[in-house]
């Protein structure tokens, strides 16, 4: 009986290892193909933090209802980054609260042609939760 269980083991055991590496990432990364594009959005951001007391002015305001530049002062922050390390404010160090960020983009021609083009937004490093306008 011991024999069975040690030849499951090291038969199952480095498929069950490789499972496990493989979810540890969440959603597969995409992939470039003949079907599928892919738009980097790296880049700089328009970025504004919402030092409010009460942390809610930017949906107070509705922030995401015009240019973000509009609402008030803004960073250009590249993404992806950590704001609170690469800021020389203060006060972003250690920020906890909502973050706004913005960017333009041109989307291909393809994309918004056809109704039937499924397109996924993948959000790398939002580490808590996020809220997401398109």
């Amino acid at each position: 009986m011991a024999r069975r269980s040690a030849v499951a083991w090291a038969a199952f055991g480095p498929l069950l290892w490789g499972c496990a590496l493989g979810l540890q990432g969440g959603m597969l990364y995409p992939q470039e193909s003949r079907s599928r594009e892919r738009k980097e959005l790296d880049g700089l951001w328009s970025f504004r933090a919402d030092f409010s007391d009460n942390r809610r002015r930017g949906f107070e305001e509705q922030w995401y209802r015009r240019p973000l530049r509009e609402s008030g002062p803004t960073l250009d922050m590249p993404v992806p980054s950590s704001f609170n390390d690469i800021s020389q404010d203060w006060r972003l160090r250690h920020f906890v609260g909502w973050v706004w960020y913005e960017r333009e983009v041109i989307l291909p021609e393809r994309w918004t042609q056809d109704l039937h083009t499924r397109v996924v937004l993948r959000i790398g490093s939002a580490h808590s939760y996020a809220i997401v306008g398109w």
